[in-house]
């Protein structure tokens, strides 16, 4: 290799060595801050995707423009009812100035420690307005939690806006008493359902007394009614018979003397009862002219 030759290399080398120290690229779910001895420089974060330019003795610090996730840790909180239970929540966050994050936090995990702070303190705040009931059941409508969730991702975004950060979304994934407490809410629990259980009971026994009380009551109207209606048809049969009878008497009345006998016998002799009578009764006085 001739001197020439080598002199070139060496340039070359040169170029592509400062040139690496100049360039940089971005990726697109980045977004970077050019940093020089400390301090910012630019109007702010390189957000387009691709190959940057810097000067050798400056630096870059990356932070993530997607949206990110973070599991809070369980916060305690005091309901309005003084019950005390155990929150496990989820927020969804992105940072929006990477400038002011920097300036604040300096790295992601030390905003994301403070955002914990901030969403635990909400969620305090604003369950702490609240009874166990709504929260744990939503309320009589059934839509309160998703009313608080909204409150405290609200608040939240409101505060977080200072740490360069966007709340976007607030979850709470459980909501629990402490194992303490759970026993003693329980049976308080049991005891109210119980109680609830015998009330509907009493009041079932007492609807069937009166439904009782009804039944048997038109029933004895009923049966009455239906005693009258029998008596007059049984009264009306009766006087009609006697009508008959007496119209029949009229007629004849050796012949009505002798069918009523007939009757006589033949209701007397159809039972297994003993009659003693004496042949000349006057009970037998058809036997007797018959013979």
């Amino acid at each position: 290799m001739t001197t020439k030759q080598l002199i070139i290399s060496f340039v070359l080398a040169g170029v592509l060595f400062f040139a690496s120290l100049c360039a940089f690229i971005v990726d697109q779910r980045d977004q970077v801050l050019v940093m020089q001895f400390g301090n910012i420089t630019g109007n702010g974060a390189i957000t387009e995707a691709g190959l940057h330019w810097k000067f050798p003795w400056q630096n870059t610090v990356v932070f993530d423009k997607r949206l990110l996730a973070s599991d809070e840790q369980p916060t305690e909180v005091i309901t309005k009812d003084k019950k005390k239970i155990i929150v496990d929540s989820f927020t969804r966050w992105k940072i929006a100035d990477p400038l002011k994050v920097f300036q604040v936090a300096r790295t992601r995990e030390v905003v994301e420690s403070r955002m914990r702070v901030i969403i635990g303190a909400k969620v305090r705040e604003v369950l702490g307005q609240h009874t166990l009931h709504e929260i744990i059941s939503g309320g009589e409508g059934g839509d309160k939690r998703t009313i608080l969730m909204a409150n405290i991702q609200q608040l939240a975004y409101e505060e977080a806006l200072s740490l360069g950060v966007e709340v976007i979304d607030v979850r709470i994934k459980r909501a629990e008493l402490p194992k303490e407490n759970s026993e003693s809410v329980y049976s308080r629990m049991k005891a109210e359902r119980q109680r609830i259980a015998k009330q509907y009971r009493s009041e079932g026994e007492e609807a069937a007394k009166e439904i009782r009380a009804s039944a048997d009551k038109e029933s004895k109207f009923i049966l009455a009614d239906a005693y009258k209606n029998s008596e007059i048809l049984r009264g009306d049969a009766d006087a009609k018979a006697t009508k008959i009878y007496a119209k029949s008497h009229g007629q004849d009345k050796k012949f009505y003397a002798f069918v009523r006998s007939l009757e006589a016998y033949k209701r007397s002799m159809a039972t297994q009862t003993r009659v003693v009578l004496s042949p000349s009764s006057e009970f037998f006085r058809y036997f007797e002219r018959s013979r």
